[in-house]
């Protein structure tokens, strides 16, 4: 089933109890992959306790020195916010978003759903690092969910989604690029951005975030993000006067030529 190539990253959790209680709702929907980052206490007789039989997620779950390490291998991230501001990435549904992480894992590409700290959530510097945010509406006067709670509610949208999803057939080549596509993308973006002048030197993140969210909010396909390299490659050799040195990797497309 699509749900093996889900993991559920948990970032920095500061409770016991919360690791073991989310092992448990991972297990009742069919998930398997648990990913900490530097957990307050893990292992923990707590967590052993609150997982009431998922004892064999918590034996697998790895441990990771920061968000970058735990997605190394993975190509599409949704991570959680509560936050009601302007944000950078597109904010989904729960039932949305699963719905574009399935799609993506039926294709073959490893996806990611990322919960932030008990307190405070996850970093702007994380969130950046997701494809799609997801946000689960609460009652106004009484806004807290538990970790675990949270997991749960993902976790059951995307069983739900899996179910719905397991006679379909996703084409690769028509999925939103997502992962280090996207991320070699804003990079070579916001580096062509400060070679032409077209940033405001006291507020540089400001236009970064605005370039993000416009792309984003198109979806682009990998190779369409090739295609657009190409685009922002031409546009550095006529500044410079030279290609730039393209990485290992670059498809013909980020080179210069239309599919």
């Amino acid at each position: 089933m699509c749900l093996d190539k889900v993991a559920i990253v948990l970032v920095e959790p500061s409770h016991p109890g919360n690791i073991g209680a989310a092992a448990r709702a991972m297990k009742n929907m069919g998930l398997g992959d648990l990913r900490l980052v530097r957990p307050a206490r893990f292992p923990d007789a707590e967590a052993t306790a609150r997982a009431s039989g998922a004892d064999d997620l918590l034996a697998a779950a790895t441990v990771h020195s920061d968000l970058g390490a735990a997605l190394a291998d993975v190509g599409w991230v949704a991570g959680t916010t509560a936050r009601g501001r302007e944000l950078s990435i597109p904010v989904r549904t729960a039932r949305t978003a699963m719905d574009e992480l399935l799609g993506q894992a039926r294709a073959g590409r490893r996806g990611a759903l990322v919960f932030g700290r008990e307190r405070s959530g996850l970093t702007n510097a994380e969130l950046d690092r997701c494809d799609r945010l997801v946000h689960i509406p609460t009652a106004g006067e009484y806004s807290s969910l538990n970790l675990a709670q949270a997991v749960q509610i993902l976790a059951y949208e995307a069983r739900l989604a899996a179910n719905a999803g397991d006679e379909a057939v996703s084409e690769p080549e028509h999925l939103p690029a997502g992962g280090q596509v996207l991320a070699g993308l804003f990079e070579h973006l916001e580096r062509v951005v400060r070679d032409v002048g077209f940033v405001n030197p006291q507020s540089p993140k400001r236009t970064d975030r605005r370039m993000r969210r416009l792309l984003l909010r198109a979806r682009p396909t990998e190779s369409e993000v090739h295609f657009f390299r190409g685009f922002l490659s031409a546009i550095e050799k006529r500044i410079h006067g030279h290609r730039p040195r393209e990485k290992a990797g670059a498809s013909s497309e980020e080179n210069g030529r239309d599919s």
